[in-house]
């Protein structure tokens, strides 16, 4: 069965994992894999899973670095003896954090664009697997670069599957930020032309890229086993004891962060108000940008860390009376986050618990609930607003059934994981076959 499978070789700055986003939806997409048929090559900090993969290679600066003079930043790893002790006393200097905090400045979000290298230890590596197919998400200058080097020696197919319009076209504040995106927008076209096939991660991405980029985009987006998990499905619509709303997810600055906030605000206020409702926030607390009291402002909202198992996260979200998805309204999370979709969208659905959605109409969630009508949604920063359709979702029986109606319909139509992976991986097999 497995001979039918090719050998993949994928190249990505987020691993298969439990906890992000990216790692749960390549983890969905490429189960029944064999696993002795995939193989990685990562930088991942996040602790990588071997639930799909077990062969991982992790870049060291041999093979993503700076440019110089500004290499020597990601080789303190090599140091030793004289010059490591010298650079620790370093450390404990009031210079050096003046020099840091300096540098930050200077640099701001942008940072410093790394260059990928083919190290004698990464040709080996890859030598020993022998890919015949090359996935990516691209990633850093530099992961490019690794891409387009790993396809030079393969010389085999190249799927490139883009994720978020913020990596894509970055826009960063610092001195190398207007450098940093005329050397993407290069590194992005050169690598788009040499691809057999381009992924997106919605619709919306799909069709916007395949116009600006003049070559055909499909789109994949993290998938549900609807059949296996169909038992925690929320099984009555009305609520009997006070209403408990459920934020799922991670927590970003520049995707829903301030609108999250804005729902814990509402929140309180209503209770202050004397209505008694529940707000629980399951989030990877180890990627936590906030501290949890920025989000605790009120007994009646909890931050917890989010289940890594499935049946514990299916069950939250079955037992919720109503999921909120919210999106933050401010330009730069808006361009970063515009034509993404994310992970959480598809649990969401198949749950079975009504859905509120809280953010700008032109963000491609926000854009998929208002016309496939499986979310209430707010499309303006408002907090009466906000604050009236809580009480619409939590209160309104017809409105519940309604939502939660369609969002399964949804759902078992368009992630369906059965189907969405039978498409995806075939799509891979089909290009070794014609290549």
């Amino acid at each position: 069965m497995s001979s039918s499978f090719p050998n993949v070789l994928f190249i990505t700055p987020c691993a298969f994992n439990s906890i992000t986003g990216g790692g749960v939806t390549f983890s969905n997409l490429f189960k029944d894999w064999p696993k002795n048929k995939i193989a990685t090559i990562t930088g991942d900090t996040i602790p990588v899973s071997k639930n799909v993969c077990d062969n991982y290679y992790f870049l060291t600066s041999k093979d993503l670095n700076y440019k110089r003079p500004f290499s020597f930043l990601l080789q303190k790893s090599n140091l030793s003896g004289e010059k490591q002790k010298k650079l620790d006393r370093l450390k404990n200097t009031k210079y050096e954090s003046i020099v840091i905090r300096l540098a930050r400045r200077l640099l701001g979000d942008a940072g410093i664009p790394d260059q990928g290298f083919l190290s004698a230890d990464l040709k080996n590596w890859i030598q020993g697997y022998q890919p015949q197919i090359i996935y990516t998400i691209l990633g850093s200058p530099g992961y490019i670069d690794i891409v387009s080097k790993v396809q030079d020696e393969l010389n085999a197919p190249l799927v490139i599957h883009l994720m978020d319009e913020g990596v894509t076209d970055p826009r960063r504040k610092g001195i190398f930020g207007s450098y940093l995106h005329r050397l993407y927008k290069h590194k992005l076209t050169e690598v788009l032309n040499r691809s057999s096939c381009r992924m997106a991660i919605c619709q919306e991405m799909a069709i916007e890229y395949t116009k600006r980029y003049r070559r055909k985009f499909i789109h994949f987006q993290n998938t549900v086993d609807i059949s296996k998990w169909k038992k925690y499905q929320k099984k009555e619509i009305d609520i009997k004891n006070t209403p408990r709303l459920i934020y799922a997810g991670s927590i970003l600055p520049f995707s829903q962060q301030r609108s999250l906030k804005d729902c814990c605000q509402v929140i309180k206020k209503m209770n202050e108000k004397g209505n008694s409702i529940q707000l629980d926030i399951y989030t990877p607390l180890e990627l936590l940008n906030a501290p949890i009291d920025y989000f605790e402002i009120h007994p009646a909202i909890n931050v917890l860390a989010i289940p890594e198992d499935d049946a514990t996260f299916f069950s939250i979200l079955g037992k919720a009376d109503g999921l909120l998805l919210p999106v933050n309204f401010d330009p730069k999370s808006v361009h970063y986050i515009r034509l993404s979709m994310p992970t959480k969208v598809p649990a969401y659905l198949s749950s079975g618990t009504p859905i509120l959605v809280y953010g700008p109409p032109e963000v491609a969630q926000v854009s998929y609930a208002l016309q496939y009508g499986w979310g209430l949604v707010v499309t303006q920063k408002n907090e009466k607003q906000l604050e009236n359709a809580i009480r619409r979702i939590i209160t309104n029986f017809d409105l519940r059934q309604s939502l939660s109606e369609t969002a399964g319909k949804v759902a078992g139509e368009n992630h369906d994981a059965p189907k969405v992976r039978i498409q995806f991986q075939r799509t891979l097999c089909d290009l070794v076959g014609e290549n």
